[in-house]
């Protein structure tokens, strides 16, 4: 048995302690390796192998169907904990806060007060507010009536290029508050000889 049909029976069987899967060649029905027999054809000079590992990920496993954002390890074992237990953030801001994370489509959400309330088992009119208070601390911006940018900064559904984009046409806005790149002062969190 030849290195390739070996490789083939292996990759067949599951996975080894000798690392990751081999790819399978691809064979035309007369066994030829299609990707030599393209590079003969049109490629000048000779043709060299060239070996790749693909590493297979097991997908993510998230509660809901919803999928997953990405937040700020900093934001959630830093900012939000001191805020809410110094009163800098309500229950209620923190509340709509982490269902607008939930909403967001790469840093995107449209959604009306109502909505809000209904899941969060309060009254609209508090929901108002509560906006109004996470814009003002740069978490959030409105666009438009229920439409909303969560700051990528903190939290964000997409991948890292994406993030950047999202990141580059923000900042041209040249925006007045410096969001997305500054959170409000009372959001700094103080140095340790100043909380005494």
């Amino acid at each position: 048995m030849d290195a390739a049909a070996e490789a083939l029976r292996a990759w067949r069987e599951g996975p080894s302690t000798n690392g990751p899967k081999p790819v399978r060649p691809v064979r035309a029905d007369d066994g030829t390796d299609l990707a030599r027999l393209i590079a003969e054809q049109f490629g000048r000079g000779p043709v060299h192998e060239v070996k790749a590992v693909v590493y297979r990920r097991p997908p993510h496993d998230m509660l809901g169907a919803d999928g997953y954002s990405l937040v700020s390890n900093y934001f959630l074992r830093r900012v939000l904990p001191y805020c809410l237990m110094h009163n800098v953030i309500s229950k209620l801001q923190a509340a709509v806060l982490s269902n607008i994370i939930g909403r967001q489509r790469k840093g995107k959400i449209d959604v009306t007060h109502a909505e809000i309330a209904a899941e969060l088992g309060v009254k609209r009119t508090s929901i108002g507010h509560a906006l109004d208070a996470l814009c003002e601390k740069n978490l959030i911006r409105k666009v438009k009536r229920s439409s909303y940018q969560l700051n990528p900064r903190v939290a964000y559904n997409g991948n890292g290029q994406e993030q950047h984009d999202f990141l580059a046409e923000l900042r041209t806005l040249a925006l007045e508050s410096k969001f997305p790149d500054e959170l409000a002062p009372e959001l700094t969190l103080f140095s340790r000889s100043e909380l005494g």
